[in-house]
């Protein structure tokens, strides 16, 4: 249970000394901020991501039904008007298309704000996976629930939602999705 979070806490805290975006208040002060609590506790178990968000349709999605479907899943913390964010994701299209059919799935949790700079965004990147949003940027409630603080932010969960690794990026988040699929 205290892996999780201190996990997590640690990916979190690292992110903001990333190069990536960040909310302002937390870019401007990431040096004197304690990292923010990532999960909230569960009578089940704190360590796994569950939320509902509507998707490009409008339509609520249930994440644990959409993790439900893969061995393991890349929550994806992003937003279009990211640079970072959008130089990253080539490396989530190669993965996707790479390991799509041996169990990886991918759900997109947008912080944009205007509907269509975000559908426009995911159709020029070549995002074919789901995608949710709840249209308020940094105050999205799946980016507040898990102290999201800087994006892009992946948080890897196995099919039950439990997660396994946060954090990745690039080369790491690679050599993660296929050690753990070749498992």
């Amino acid at each position: 249970m205290k892996t999780a979070y201190t996990l997590l806490t640690l990916a979190l805290a690292a992110t903001v000394g990333l190069t990536g975006c960040c909310k302002k208040k937390a870019c401007n002060n990431a040096s004197q901020q304690q990292p923010a609590p990532v999960a909230e506790t569960t009578a089940d178990d704190p360590s796994v991501i569950s939320f509902t968000m509507a998707d490009m349709d409008g339509n609520m999605v249930d994440v644990k039904q959409v993790f439900a479907k893969s061995r393991i899943t890349i929550v994806d913390f992003w937003a279009s008007w990211c640079g970072p964010c959008r130089n990253e994701m080539p490396v989530l299209v190669e993965l996707y298309g790479q390991y799509h059919d041996k169990g990886l799935g991918i759900l997109g949790v947008s912080l944009d704000e205007d509907r269509q700079q975000w559908t426009d965004a995911t159709k020029q990147l070549g995002i074919i996976w789901p995608q949710v949003s709840d249209l308020q940027g940094w105050d999205n409630a799946a980016a507040v629930k898990y102290g999201v603080r800087g994006i892009p932010f992946t948080v890897i969960v196995d099919s039950e939602g439990k997660i396994l690794k946060a954090g990745l990026r690039g080369d790491e988040l690679k050599a993660f999705v296929a050690e753990t699929l070749a498992k």
